[in-house]
């Protein structure tokens, strides 16, 4: 089997040769292959040379893009800072006054900001590895977007004082998401990947997250099926366990599970309605850890795994810095099938 192959047959919960691999892994990948951050960042073409770069040296099942969290922001009209050897940071919250959102509506966001750049560099990686590879996009969901655009405590306050005006500030987050989604699918992705670690219960509480995100999650994800996307998911960071089935009711094809929930937990909870991707420690195990231990927690999630719709990954992405070494362990661990 290829990797796309592979991937593709985890998703829909069919047979498998071994369990496929595709990390969460974007900017670590740039520290890896010799290049700076900052031109990561901001080049389509060193961008697309990393992530291919990285798919060929580590043998990955899928490959994982990500403009980073200040994308949909930046494209809305929000300054942007790129450090040389960082992120893109965020300098404004352009709706700390709620009355600029009317102003923010109609804008296209397609040419706007990084996303042409982001589009180009997915396009560039599809084209050179997307017959073998599953490509899968990372984009920003409702609450997350939301968070970049008025500040992540002002959102939890309002969440809390104002449910009404953050349900129009959601609908509006949910239609930008949407609006960002197609320019992914016609680049080539396979899979689209909605980033909310701030709908994690370790951050908002299950009930705030049924009564405020989980409709528009909803309609999220039935708009961008409706685009044509056939593997959607959510990456909800922490333990997620008391959203489990709610994450499930949202019609996603896969979802993330991170470190806090044992790999055994989730796939009972799961009970095989969903593929699953997970869950070793980004930090413990990758940047602080060593190829040994690496070796041995991947053997011990194939073994807890093993015969379930799971695609060996990390819980979270893995941070710059990470050894090779580490990433080499991981990988050649699962294509060994040590369970």
């Amino acid at each position: 089997m290829t990797g796309k192959q592979r991937i593709i047959a985890a998703m829909t919960g069919q047979a498998v040769d071994r369990m496929p691999v595709m990390p969460i892994m974007h900017t670590a990948l740039a520290r890896i292959t010799g290049q700076s951050l900052g031109r990561y960042f901001t080049d389509a073409r060193a961008m697309a040379d990393v992530i291919v770069g990285g798919y060929e040296r580590f043998g990955f099942d899928g490959v994982q893009l990500s403009l980073g969290v200040t994308g949909e922001a930046q494209a809305l009209g929000a300054k942007v800072d790129q450090p040389e050897e960082g992120a893109p940071l965020l300098r404004e919250h352009i709706l700390a006054d709620m009355s600029r959102l009317d102003g923010l509506r109609g804008i296209d966001l397609t040419p706007a900001g990084r996303m042409p750049l982001y589009h180009a560099a997915l396009e560039d990686v599809s084209r050179r590895i997307g017959s073998h590879a599953f490509v899968l996009t990372t984009l920003r969901g409702p609450l997350n977007i939301a968070s970049q655009l008025r500040g992540v405590e002002d959102v939890l306050i309002d969440m809390l004082e104002k449910p009404e005006e953050t349900g129009a500030l959601l609908d509006f987050a949910t239609d930008v998401a949407v609006n960002v989604s197609r320019p992914s699918l016609d680049a080539g992705a396979d899979g689209l990947v909605f980033g909310e670690a701030t709908c994690s219960p370790n951050f908002i509480s299950p009930k705030l997250y049924r009564s405020l995100v989980l409709p528009r999650h909803k309609r999220l994800i039935a708009e961008v099926k409706a685009q044509g996307w056939k593997f959607v998911a959510l990456h909800i960071c922490g333990n997620i366990v008391p959203i489990i089935d709610d994450m499930i009711s949202t019609g996603l094809d896969f979802m993330d599970i991170d470190h806090q929930v044992p790999a055994g937990r989730a796939i009972e909870l799961s009970a095989g309605r969903v593929a699953l991707r997970g869950n070793l420690d980004p930090i413990a195990d990758f940047f602080n850890g060593s190829p040994d231990k690496v070796r041995e927690t991947t053997s011990a999630l194939c073994r807890a795994a093993a015969g379930a719709r799971w695609i060996a990954s990390t819980g979270c992405d893995i941070p710059p810095g990470t050894k090779a070494e580490m990433v080499t362990a991981f990988a050649d661990a699962v294509r060994a099938g040590k369970a």
